[in-house]
């Protein structure tokens, strides 16, 4: 393919809110649009089967395999933090859990300086992407681009875990968590007739035929080209060959999390102490840059069930694959059509507590390991997972370049639970997830709890657990945060570098704090906004 080198907008990455950000930009045919992915097309089976999630975590091949330094907090060890490497980006490796928010949080937002992200102002753009038909209109889309699935039950258990959750007095049963951001019901996924809704199928399939949007693959930027303080462009290579491109308008990082911080730090924009010690050059002092970074803790109970309802023997079976593959193939439906988790709650840290503080979600499936890398093996006896977190953690971690080679790993300091609130959070779920297996109908269905295990009862013993085995939740934030000061921020509410002409970011990185449990909602949504926030400068 010939490539031209000048293009009105240029987007480094076709993730999340970068394959939304490239398609809205292009949508007018006025303006040439060029996106730049580092991984490759979304070719693997695994990526369009929904239950293939644990096949593309296990094979690693879509991944970008990172670590964080060893956390005194967690026991020294490593958390695996991987990343989607591939068209798409983390929507074409994550579980597809489809979260609006937390309503609160985005208010938050809103008061701390990011004029514009509260919750009225960003619920009519969640309406805009999604295509959910049976919801409230007043809260759901219905003629969006991405198709979002309730889960139906083919047994029991998710029925038992959102009743238990609402006779165990921790949060009320309703017909759909987005509506409010409360309570719990079904899990919904970003799915289309069984299959991953990505931002690849949502996004950048129906734009394939314009001319004016260039897809490039295989293409590692970097770093951003400046002049006088204005993004001209971008170093790339491509397939392994060196290539400049200029933008005539803007550049927009949708890197996520990671490598939007990291490109702004290898094109000179950062915190001059930490480029100095990179051996990179200071274009531009913007402290702020790679601060901020923020994670979920996942922590897991596991019990030992009656027959019925865990999914391992089937998920581990070759016979169970045949039957599970042969149901999805007619009707495309049942847990190949999901992942293993199928209810979830999000639930006050006080009783009568009217917003969500944590989220505890029934996984009908368990695992001795607690998502590392490598290979995921179920346990061979029935078992299921209540898994829990804090929506909001308060402690704060950094992610740095270490030197100036743009494929190495940026340095990951998670300093998990470094504020008290943090842990006090998740150990008031995991009180919580056994009082919800202890009520109810869900009592009649667990035959006893294995991990922790109830020996350990002592808040003592499950601190211990939680440092001891907690594990990430795949939703890093907060590197590129939004903000008023660029002594403490990275953009503005347009998400616009400050300091610097014809530069935005536009992904997870901008978010302040975890305003959702899951973020890939609201990834899109920032992508969308970056078109827009664009085009209405352009008019």
């Amino acid at each position: 393919m010939t490539l031209q080198q000048t293009y009105d907008f240029i987007v480094v990455g076709a993730g999340s809110a970068g394959a939304a950000a490239a398609a809205r930009l292009s949508q007018d045919g006025q303006h040439s649009v060029l996106l730049l992915e580092a991984g490759p097309l979304d070719t693997n089976i695994w990526t369009r089967l929904p239950m293939g999630v644990a096949k593309v975590l296990s094979q690693g091949k879509l991944l970008r395999h990172y670590f964080t330094e060893p956390d005194p907090q967690m026991k020294n060890r490593k958390i695996y933090w991987p990343r989607g490497w591939v068209v798409g980006g983390s929507s074409t490796v994550n579980g597809m859990i489809w979260v609006h928010g937390t309503p609160r949080e985005y208010d938050l937002w809103a008061q701390d300086g990011c004029a514009g992200w509260d919750y009225a102002s960003l619920l009519p753009w969640f309406k805009k992407i999604e295509a959910y038909a049976t919801g409230d209109a007043r809260y759901r889309g219905v003629d969006g681009p991405v198709s979002v699935t309730e889960f139906q039950p083919v047994d029991a258990l998710p029925d038992a875990f959102l009743d238990s959750v609402a006779a165990a007095g921790v949060a009320p049963r309703v017909k759909d968590y987005n509506a409010h951001g409360f309570g719990g019901s079904y899990l919904q996924f970003n799915t289309r007739n069984g299959v991953r809704c990505n931002t690849r199928m949502a996004y950048l399939d129906p734009a394939a035929g314009r001319p004016n949007l260039t897809l490039v693959t295989d293409a590692l930027v970097s770093r951003i080209t400046l002049k006088d303080k204005r993004a001209q462009g971008v170093q790339a290579k491509v397939a392994g060959v060196e290539v400049s491109f200029q933008a005539r308008r803007e550049v927009i990082l949708c890197g996520g999390t990671f490598n939007s911080a990291q490109l702004l730090e290898l094109s000179g924009i950062g915190n001059p102490s930490v480029l100095a010690a990179a051996g990179v050059p200071v274009l531009h002092a913007l402290p702020g840059v790679g601060e901020n970074l923020s994670e979920h803790v996942y922590s897991p109970v596991v019990y030992r069930t009656k027959p019925g309802v865990s999914w391992n023997k089937s998920l581990s079976s070759v016979a169970g694959q045949l039957r599970l593959g042969a149901r999805w193939l007619r009707h495309r439906d049942g847990p190949l059509s999901a992942t293993s988790i199928t209810a979830q709650a999000f639930v006050p840290m006080q009783p009568q507590g009217k917003d969500a503080e944590l989220k505890i979600q029934i996984q009908q499936a368990s695992t001795a390991g607690n998502r590392g890398a490598g290979k995921i093996e179920l346990d061979a006896f029935d078992g299921v997972t209540v898994a829990s977190f804090q929506i909001r953690p308060r402690s704060r971690g950094h992610s740095h370049i270490q030197n100036a080679n743009p494929s190495a790993d940026p340095v990951m300091v998670s300093n998990h639970f470094t504020h008290s609130e943090d842990i006090e959070a998740c150990l008031k779920a995991l009180k919580l997830s056994r009082q919800i297996a202890q009520s109810g109908p869900m009592a009649s269905w667990l035959q006893e709890e294995l991990r922790p295990g109830p020996a350990q009862s002592s808040d003592e013993a499950l601190v211990d657990y939680l440092r001891a085995t907690g594990a990430t939740a795949y939703h890093p934030v907060g590197t590129c945060r939004i903000g008023t000061d660029p002594q403490t921020s990275v953009v503005d509410a347009q998400l616009r570098v400050h300091g610097i002409v014809g530069l935005r970011v536009a992904d997870g990185s901008v978010m302040p704090t975890i305003a959702s449990t899951n973020t890939n909602a609201i990834c899109i949504v920032i992508g969308e906004r970056v078109a827009d926030f664009i085009l209405r400068d352009l008019a």
